[in-house]
């Protein structure tokens, strides 16, 4: 909805009788309806100015009859404070809080029919985390996060309102200044894990706008069924003179949530005393810790704390910003520049970011506008190997006995550790390192020409290109390098995604009630991969360059690309600015489908009324009702560079028969292979009231995602390592709903308050599948079958200890009436739960008292479980006496005197195999978290007369506090495995990778 300015002069007429001159107020919002922080009032023909603060607002010497210039816009003063003014650059009209989404096309809030959500940009300034998306944690309902782990730069699994594919990544796309930069999934090659939207600097961002159902993201077509992420950078404004902004943070960070206890190296061996009591190899403890000490050549003294040993005391994060912006009448521009640097608790490990970037906007005339924007980082990540590795830092704290010490009496490493072996991890973390080299070019061009009033065209380039040179060193002393007098692999991957955007428009307003708008436009993607690999061994000399290999054992190159290209339509409708009515149509063709099924149509239609107009009262701020439903097509392999040709079968070259080269199936295609489709309906109410006191809205939505992609089972005859195809084969259902709420107890006067609620529900269920019977093994414990949950957990269960023996007990089956101590005898069954929570909540309370600001902020997850991937190890009951293990195996297992213990009896070798998989080490994962708490203060004017126009200062903390509901849950609830070869299956697993960190922070920001 659009509000001429007129209005405004009207008002002001009202009001000439009133000529004093007196402190004018107000508040200043940008075009997506966000406090616009750092912007120029003046009163026109003086010299009177101010600077809006953080949160909009401005005050300044005036009088009604006066007339305020903002961006170059014109507003009369009609009162001593005149409330928000919104306003577009683009425009003389006011717009209230329209997002770019396409081309041009923009959603307007006033004319909301669908769900979206947008965050602003100082929920990303400032703050101690790598990735965008982490910003976005707990902030949008319905948006489920959880990451691979703390270490920077790793890729994230994101799901909005439930999983809607069974491979690939459940991420949204992420479109960032109009540029499709693809979903955020995992690109390393060597390093354990890299996340491309770790390039792009969190402090360059304007807002981020999640877009949820299918009005909403339908103009994405193929790409945009699990939802989309728009990006919006900062940009300068017109008729500004230069500022200037220099801000800075430094973090301390430690674990955020680590409740595991391991033995030291008198638990242990009391521990190995007990196994070999209770297994009938000593006639008492007291004789078995004897046994055990000499076993382990224990000295009695030696009691290593392989955690320390292998980390810095605690994490630091420090980062600076510049950034200079401004413009004239016809050209605006914003350059920045920013280093994030950050050294992990691992030692050895960093994550250094270099970012610069630059946009210009120019009015080249009355009729033509256009403009650029760019974006440059360059990473330096050194980290190390993850998992199950036994050169994973984080793995050594129990593949390691306490007993060992780090080196031998000659100052050597020592080489003998139990579990680990030769794996010394200080010395391993010394000498060998994975590493990488990213370089990222994101950038676009567009254009806007206005034919006539009514007439447009929008034409926008988008480009991203991103190079990752990565090599992994394994030294010849210690470790991996061991065998082979040193190891090297060397990688280089080179991405470039572009796309070409071309939109023609048409805009009429008829009778002064009847608003049109129609779109028709194209739109061309391409992405393309090349890749090389090189692997050398046996080094004469010792230093990590192929040259220096005496071997090189592998080298391999290949080149992968895939094109769309879409066609699109939408028309809107508004009457009398209540109803509105909108609709859209997309075709896209996509090369990495079967022949048969390249193209397909999509589409989305609906509409909304605004109640509020009917209604006479000035209390009602807004109430809204709205609804649509569309149907939008996905790939999800595609984003994740595996196999993008699955519509064709090839061949490849093999070793196969007796190191002979010859022709094998290297892919089975399927030209049937088709796309899923997900279809999605949404109710929705919009609603505020009270002058602002109170506004929120909910929503009711139905997505079922139909011809779901799955690698089938085949058979075969030829000797070849593929035996699946990917083929259409099921149904995938998500039902749920979202709320937000916003409360403003306190608006006027010096003491302002604010809390924000959001909150969700979601339930998946597989639905229809091509074989009903059949059941799919996904991974880390997980299946999918018809009926069941998506991603329910799959594995034995769990019952318990026989208090009378101590022998591990499992429900025979799923309807658990019956327990057996013989494993062999029981039967594995789903078990109800998954990792994705079925309810989530996030709390934000923000309060202001003159120039002191405090805000809050807290999430949760509930009703959903994780896995302990290798617990089974650490808790393994006897099964390996070269592992520590968690103090529990000490002082919560079965005994004669403890017959109420968590964990089995404890005996040497355990050959009941009571440490298998099984329900016992999933764990309900419910928990909130205080995600954030900071105190700030501004000095806004006060050093004006130094030339600074404001000065801010906080403190800052994130990741707090955690409150876990299981009290047997010791891991981090939000971690999943960062394991390469698993997507949303990794989802739930705490796969011994570097934790999610707490983080300490002070900073300052300087505007001049």
């Amino acid at each position: 909805m659009r509000r001429r300015l007129t209005s405004l002069s009207f008002l002001a007429f009202l009001g000439l009788g009133t000529i004093a001159f007196a402190q004018v107020t107000g508040v200043v919002n940008d075009a997506n309806n966000f406090p616009e922080s750092d912007v120029e009032v003046t009163v026109k023909g003086t010299n009177k100015t101010a600077i809006t603060d953080e949160d909009g607002n401005f005050n300044i010497d005036a009088k009604v009859g006066d007339t305020l210039v903002v961006n170059g816009k014109e507003f009369k003063v009609t009162s001593t404070n005149l409330g928000t003014l919104r306003y577009s650059t683009e425009s003389k009209d006011i717009n209230l809080g329209e997002v770019t989404i396409l081309g041009g096309i923009k959603l307007d809030q006033a004319q909301k029919i669908g769900s979206y959500q947008t965050v602003k940009k100082e929920d990303f300034e400032s703050t101690p985390v790598a990735s965008v998306d982490e910003v976005l944690n707990g902030r949008v309902a319905g948006l489920n996060f959880s990451t691979g782990g703390g270490q920077p730069g790793s890729a994230n699994i994101i799901a909005i309102r439930g999983a809607g594919s069974f491979v690939g990544t459940t991420n949204p796309l992420y479109v960032i200044d109009g540029v499709v930069v693809g979903k955020g999934a995992d690109n390393a090659g060597l390093m354990t894990s890299f996340n491309p939207l770790s390039s792009i600097d969190p402090n360059q961002i304007e807002s981020v706008t999640v877009l949820k159902d299918a009005s909403a993201t339908a103009l994405y077509g193929a790409r945009g069924a699990n939802g989309v992420i728009v990006v919006t950078t900062k940009r300068g404004k017109f008729n500004q003179k230069t500022r200037f902004n220099l801000s800075s943070d430094f973090a301390f960070q430690d674990e955020a949530f680590n409740k595991n206890k391991y033995m030291n190296a008198e638990e242990f061996v009391q521990w190995g005393g007990l196994l070999r009591y209770n297994s009938g190899l000593a006639t008492s403890r007291e004789e078995g810790y004897q046994q055990f000490k000499t076993y382990v050549k224990w000295d009695g003294v030696t009691d290593t704390d392989w955690r320390k040993a292998v980390q810095r005391n605690s994490s630091s994060v420090r980062t600076y910003n510049f950034s200079a912006s401004g413009g004239g009448e016809n050209t605006s521009f914003r350059t920045g520049f920013s280093y994030y640097d950050n050294d992990p608790l691992t030692l050895n490990s960093k994550f250094d970011r270099l970012s610069t970037s630059l946009a210009v906007d120019h009015k080249a005339s009355d009729r033509f506008k256009m403009g650029a924007n760019a974006n440059f980082s360059s990473v330096k990540n050194k980290t190390y190997l993850a998992g199950g590795a036994f050169a994973n830092p984080w793995l050594t704290q129990w593949t390691v006995r306490p007993t060992s010490p780090i080196y031998n009496a000659d100052g050597s490493y020592n080489l003998s550790l139990g579990g680990a072996g030769a794996f010394n991890p200080v010395a391993i973390q010394k000498y060998s390192h994975i590493e990488g080299n990213i370089s990222t070019l994101l950038a676009s061009v567009y254009g806007t020409y206005t034919i006539t009033k009514e007439l447009a065209f929008d034409t926008n380039f988008g480009t991203q290109y991103q190079q990752l040179n990565e090599s992994r060193w394994d030294n010849p002393w210690y470790g991996d390098g061991v065998n082979y007098n040193g190891r090297l692999y060397e990688t280089n991957s080179r991405f470039l995604d572009w796309n070409w955007i071309n939109t023609a428009s048409f805009k009429k307003i008829f009778a002064e009630k009847h608003n049109f708008e129609a779109y028709l436009g194209m739109e061309y993607q391409e992405h393309k991969m090349n890749y090389s690999s090189a692997q050398g061994q046996d080094f004469l000399i010792p230093k990590p360059y192929l040259a220096n290999a005496g071997t090189i054992i592998t080298a391999n190159s290949y080149e992968r690309k895939w094109i769309q290209y879409s066609y699109f339509a939408r028309l809107n409708y508004v009457f009398n600015s209540r109803l509105t009515i909108s609709g859209q149509v997309r075709n896209d063709n996509n090369s990495t489908l079967g022949e048969n099924n390249k193209g397909g149509w999509f589409w989305s239609a609906g509409g909304s009324y605004n109640l509020a107009k009917d209604i006479n009262s000035s209390s009602l701020d807004n109430l809204t009702i709205r609804g649509n439903y569309g149907e939008l097509g996905n790939i999800p392999y595609a984003d994740s560079w595996g196999s993008v040709y699955n519509g064709v079968s090839y061949l490849g070259i093999s070793n196969q028969y007796d190191g002979t080269k010859g022709f094998i199936i290297s892919n089975v295609g399927n030209p049937n292979l088709r796309w899923e489709t997900t279809k999605q309906l949404n109710l929705g109410v919009d609603f505020g009231f009270g002058n602002g006191l109170v506004s929120g809205s909910i929503d009711v939505y139905n997505k079922k995602t139909t011809k779901a992609i799955f690698p089938y089972e085949i058979s075969y005859e030829t000797p070849s390592p593929q035996n699946t195809s990917f083929t259409n084969i099921g149904e995938i259902k998500n039902k749920g709903i979202e709320a937000i709420l916003t409360v403003r107890p306190f608006n006027k006067g010096d003491f302002k308050w604010s809390l924000t609620l959001n909150a969700s529900y979601n339930k998946s269920k597989i639905g229809q599948m091509l074989d009903p019977n059949a059941r799919y093994l996904s991974g880390f414990l997980k299946a999918i079958q018809e009926g069941k949950q998506f991603g329910e957990y799959y594995t034995y269960g769990w019952a318990g200890v026989d208090p009378t023996t101590g022998s591990a007990l499992y429900w025979t089956d799923d309807t658990k009436t019956a327990t057996t101590s013989n494993r062999s005898q029981a039967q594995q069954f789903f078990q109800g739960k998954t990792p994705f929570p079925v309810y989530m909540a996030g709390l934000r309370s923000d309060m202001t008292w003159k120039n002191i600001t405090l805000s809050a902020f807290f999430s949760g997850s509930f009703d959903y479980q994780v896995y302990d991937r290798w617990q089974s190890y650490s808790l393994g009951d006897g099964s390996s006496v070269t592992y520590n293990q968690l103090s529990s195996a000490l002082y919560d297992s079965w005994t004669p005197d403890n017959t109420d213990a968590s964990n089995p009896k404890q005996t040497w070798g355990n050959g009941t195999n009571s440490n298998g998989a099984s329900s016992r080490y999933l764990k309900d994962g419910d928990f909130i978290r205080l995600k954030e708490l900071k105190i700030a203060y501004s000095f806004g004017d006060k050093l004006k007369d130094s030339g600074i126009d404001n000065l801010s200062i906080y403190l800052r903390g994130q990741n707090l506090v955690t409150w876990v509901f299981d009290k047997s849950l010791t891991f981090d609830p939000e971690s999943n495995s960062n394991a390469s070869t698993y997507t949303w299956q990794g989802k739930g697993v705490f796969d011994y990778t570097s934790p999610i960190m707490r983080s300490y922070s002070i900073g300052v920001s300087i505007d001049f």
